[in-house]
């Protein structure tokens, strides 16, 4: 990375309210390797078993006091029918995920919006669980990449939206699919020499030019909005792409500009 990025990134950092930087964030990586998301610090690993044992599904801040929390990210899996998520046929998707989530009479429908996710349009899905005088909220944010289906789960209390929303905000614009699982998207493309990470020609320059656009895509962000959800979606993109820097050095492969074009997608 070029001393005018590194300075340019460090400056973007420096310049969000230091309160805001109290929630460090972690990485999530499954043990196959297939992708990685970021998460608040509070949260810890879930596990396949209530024990703690078995792979690890994605991450948790449940207790008696905050009631089940849980992220998880699912995929790849056949999309059936659905070749993409876009407005056209965002009740169709809705309509495919009420059918298999809403089991009960307990479970409702409540909302949906477009988004982003994987460099996607993406279905964002609210339901509603009412349990006892507990509600609880069962977000799915879907995307089709690559000709495969992914999506998060989130699950939160109603009453407690303002604390853990955000982590799930925080995972659906980081989440990005590594070499194991995006290969398979990357040898369907084939050569495509309109993508310079694809054509392989993801130089240092190359990445480089990345980088500033993730500083110019933050800043205008931050100009136009200051919330703590804003903040957060802010460094978790810088501290993504300095992680990408930690293992790029001088030497950028192809998958490496593949990534900071995932975090530019979440950006715009």
């Amino acid at each position: 990375m070029s001393f005018v990025a590194r300075t340019a990134l460090i400056a973007l950092v420096l310049a969000i309210p230091t309160g805001s930087l109290a929630q460090d964030t972690q990485t999530f990586e499954p043990a196959d390797g297939s992708y990685r998301f970021q998460y608040p610090h509070g949260f810890t690993v879930s596990h396949m078993f209530a024990d703690g044992s078995g792979d690890a599904t994605g991450v948790t801040a449940s207790s008696a006091n905050n009631g089940d929390v849980l992220i998880t990210f699912l995929g790849p899996r056949d999309p059936g029918d659905i070749a993409d998520a876009t407005e056209n046929n965002r009740q169709t998707i809705v309509d495919d995920f009420t059918k298999a989530i809403a089991v009960l009479p307990s479970i409702k429908f409540r909302s949906s919006t477009m988004t982003t996710m994987l460099g996607q349009p993406a279905v964002d899905m609210v339901f509603t669980n009412k349990r006892f005088k507990t509600v609880a909220i069962n977000r799915y944010v879907f995307t089709v990449r690559d000709g495969k289906a992914y999506n998060f789960e989130c699950v939160y209390r109603e009453d407690k939206a303002e604390q853990f929303a955000p982590a799930c905000e925080l995972a659906v614009s980081t989440v990005s699919l590594l070499a194991s699982d995006a290969s398979s998207g990357a040898d369907a493309a084939g050569a495509d020499t309109d993508d310079a990470s694809v054509a392989g020609a993801c130089s240092e320059l190359e990445l480089n030019r990345r980088t500033v656009e993730v500083v110019e895509l933050t800043s205008n962000l931050l100009m136009k909005d200051q919330s703590p959800t804003m903040i957060a979606r802010v460094k978790a993109a810088h501290d993504a792409t300095m992680a990408i820097e930690a293992r790029t050095g001088s030497n950028p492969s192809e998958q490496d500009c593949r990534d900071v074009d995932a975090i530019i997608e979440t950006l715009k």
